[in-house]
């Protein structure tokens, strides 16, 4: 019924991916729609390689410009209106309260995740996107964040179409697959040739492949999991640290 409707107005349906194209069974299994809604319409992450076992995340420039407009933006507005009647007003000390309250908050939680880490860490097993390090002397610490690299067993891109007030654009999930299906997200923004780049970068670096939505292309890294270094056993999998 809804078929016909769209038909009958012109509408043109978005077509269906088939995960069957990645010749993975893993691929069937897990989930093609995005994981984490929204996204930013600028780069938010560069990667960095550290060392042969060690790449992070950082912040881009853009994404800190962007917290601290947000927690600069009440003290540009007090100054400016400091000699006039606004702040005399019922109004206007209501609209300087909810500016105290409201932009210094989501600046400072813009800035939270503009600083907080993302790592990938092959000398403890581990990948995590927090300031506490998953490994404390010989003790784990749990945390939804922290992930064992050997349970990653493939990278997927997926686009999604979001449309604001004022615009649309394009942005991209780069997503961790596990054995049964499920994803976590890692990065979401809109440049696709970044994302990209980083998803062969990550899938060299865990000798894992990854299936781009966009292009309907599936990459298989250089080395297999089993030829990284550490901290392998016999088995192909990371050793419990």
């Amino acid at each position: 019924m809804i078929s016909s409707i769209k038909k009958f107005f012109g509408i043109k349906e978005k077509p269906t991916l088939n995960p069957a194209i990645f010749n993975h069974p893993l691929a069937e299994k897990t989930a093609w729609h995005p994981k984490a809604r929204g996204g930013s319409n600028f780069k938010t992450r560069i990667l960095k390689e550290v060392s042969s076992s060690e790449l992070h995340y950082k912040g881009s420039s853009w994404s800190l410009f962007f917290s601290l407009v947000f927690i600069i933006m009440p003290i540009i507005f007090i100054v400016v209106f400091l000699g006039s009647d606004v702040f005399g007003s019922d109004n206007g000390f209501k609209y300087s309260s909810f500016l105290f309250l409201l932009f210094p908050a989501v600046g400072c939680y813009l800035l939270f995740t503009h600083l907080r880490p993302i790592v990938f860490d092959k000398r403890i097993g581990y990948f995590y996107k927090s300031f506490k390090k998953p490994v404390n002397s010989l003790h784990h610490t749990k945390n939804k964040n922290h992930i064992k690299l050997d349970t990653i067993e493939a990278l997927q891109i997926i686009p999604e179409y979001v449309r604001t007030k004022n615009s649309s654009y394009t942005s991209y999930e780069l997503n961790f697959v596990f054995e049964d299906g499920l994803r976590y997200n890692v990065v979401d923004h809109a440049n696709y040739e970044t994302i990209r780049k980083d998803a062969k970068t990550i899938s060299d670096f865990l000798g894992v492949p990854y299936w781009d939505a966009v292009r309907l292309y599936a990459y298989t890294p250089v080395n297999e999991r089993q030829d990284l270094d550490k901290p392998y056993s016999s088995t192909g999998r990371f050793r419990d640290m």
